[in-house]
């Protein structure tokens, strides 16, 4: 049975419309099927 992976494609695009304060609190939810929590 083939596997299907989530590849991200999108990391920079993604981080560069992101308003990221020094002081928030940020969760990546998607971890260990989405990619950029380990970026």
């Amino acid at each position: 049975m083939d596997s299907v992976y989530h590849v991200p494609v999108m990391l920079r695009e993604c981080m560069d419309a992101l308003v990221i304060k020094p002081d928030g609190v940020y969760v990546d939810v998607t971890f260990g099927g989405g990619g950029h929590s380990r970026e």
